[in-house]
């Protein structure tokens, strides 16, 4: 659509409001620049509370969480809790990561542990999930999920599904997922990461 025929519209539109305007002052121009000044009056006061609105959603976003350094600086309170370190050469992904989330991410291979997701609340850190890739165990992954509030951890291991396919109560085919996460005991999940 070319230039000339979009100012065209424009004029379409704006034209009828124009003369509409025209024909109101020439009835009454008092009334007319009341009502002007009026309308001018409740747009500037629209564009104020817009200007708060918008500069309180842009601090709120820069400011919370209110504490959120937890990066290789937080190295020494992670071996004091057990919980896993960041290496030098591991990199913030600022594609995945949002305001309450941080992704970091092992460089190139990724075998054993590749990958840590910070999350946070609003004061502080919430949880911290670390998760490792065995090369010898193809189709596997483990994770261990710190929660700072409880100050306890959790393992998982997500494995593949030998049962992809199973039969209902009804003898109907269900096609299951192709792989199963499950919660492993602690010694379970050092096995798996060691191995």
């Amino acid at each position: 659509m070319s230039y000339t025929i979009i100012i065209l519209l424009g004029l379409l539109l704006i034209a009828p409001i124009f003369i509409a305007y025209y024909y109101d002052y020439k009835t009454d121009p008092k009334q007319f620049s009341f009502s002007v000044k009026t309308l001018g009056k409740g747009l500037g006061k629209g564009i104020i509370y817009m200007a708060i609105y918008f500069g309180i959603n842009k601090a709120y976003e820069l400011l919370v969480p209110l504490n959120k350094n937890h990066g290789m600086e937080f190295n020494s309170e992670r071996e004091q809790l057990g919980i896993p370190t960041l290496k030098s050469d591991w990199k913030v992904s600022d594609y995945e990561s949002e305001q309450f989330t941080t992704y970091w991410w092992k460089p190139e291979p990724r075998n054993g542990h590749f990958k840590k997701i910070i999350e946070y609340g609003i004061l502080d850190s919430k949880t911290e999930t670390d998760y490792y890739h065995n090369e010898n165990k193809k189709g596997t992954f483990a994770w261990s999920k710190y929660d700072f509030d409880k100050r306890e951890f959790q393992y998982f291991m997500e494995l593949p599904n030998e049962k992809l396919v199973s039969v209902t109560d009804r003898g109907q085919l269900r096609v299951e997922k192709p792989t199963v996460v499950k919660n492993v005991s602690k010694s379970e999940f050092e096995n798996y990461i060691t191995e």
